[in-house]
């Protein structure tokens, strides 16, 4: 092992034996100077069947280049964030789940359960996004509503349900405008919640300073967790890729798909 893949793997606090460093060096990336790390990724033997014959049953895994990027205020201050597409997904879904919790308490036929159930997406938007002034005949009430009507009229079954709606949506528009302040008033609120948005309001105190910097950070992973989610979603429509390189064949064609469509809509 050469020196130069020790001096960065204890730099990167890499203890993984098969991940070989071979070179670094620093490239300009929207304005700001990055460490690129090359690196190679060596698998020895299955780790199913303990063989050097990696491709026995499926279990296959082929070496990659792999080229890793640290921006030089994270590596240099090391400061600790979480990232807002997270807090907003935990939010949506600790509020969702207490929403179905509060549905199962009325019966099927009720208006109070259809209200809760059918339009589930309204509550997951924003407030300020949800229509108030067109109304449109819903099947399901038969009656003309807007969405704004429908919302409240679900959350007038339950006033606990009411207040995990409002914190959410509060939580939201904070961390939409960077607003560090009403953040902080949020996690030192006192009023009933579902014990679901409780716990995650409680995670976000365990994490006080990693949250308000998140807050006011600039930068987002919602981007990367977008592009995470389209290539597992490839994968699942092809029950999965025996050859690597079928699979980036796929994402690129993929990625001309998105290009030539938006294209079109442009012109």
């Amino acid at each position: 092992m050469s020196s130069l893949n020790e001096s960065i793997k204890f730099y990167l606090n890499i203890e993984d034996p098969n991940i070989i460093f071979s070179d670094y060096f620093k490239k300009l990336i929207n304005g700001k100077y990055h460490n690129l790390y090359l690196a190679e990724l060596i698998q020895p033997y299955c780790p199913y069947y303990h063989s050097s014959n990696l491709k026995q049953n499926g279990h296959y895994t082929s070496k990659r280049k792999i080229l890793s990027a640290l921006t030089e205020d994270r590596s240099m201050t090391g400061i600790a964030s979480i990232d807002r597409f997270h807090m907003v997904q935990m939010l949506t879904r600790s509020f969702n789940i207490f929403r179905v919790q509060i549905m199962k308490q009325f019966n099927k036929s009720s208006r109070e359960y259809r209200l809760l159930k059918s339009p589930w997406i309204l509550y997951l938007m924003k407030y300020d996004k949800l229509n108030r002034t067109t109304p449109y005949y819903d099947w399901h009430f038969k009656d003309y509503l807007t969405q704004e009507h429908i919302v409240l009229d679900g959350l007038d079954c339950d006033q606990t349900l009411e207040n995990t709606y409002w914190v959410m949506q509060d939580f939201m528009v904070a961390i939409q405008n960077n607003d560090e302040k009403k953040v902080i008033h949020l996690l030192h609120s006192k009023q009933t919640v579902g014990k679901q948005m409780h716990q995650t309001l409680l995670t976000f105190k365990h994490n006080y300073s990693g949250v308000l910097n998140g807050i006011s950070s600039t930068y987002s992973n919602g981007c990367l967790e977008g592009v995470n989610r389209k290539i597992k979603q490839i994968e699942r429509t092809a029950y999965g890729y025996r050859n690597f390189s079928h699979l980036l064949i796929r994402l690129e064609e993929n990625i001309v798909k998105e290009k030539e469509s938006s294209f079109f809509f442009a012109a």
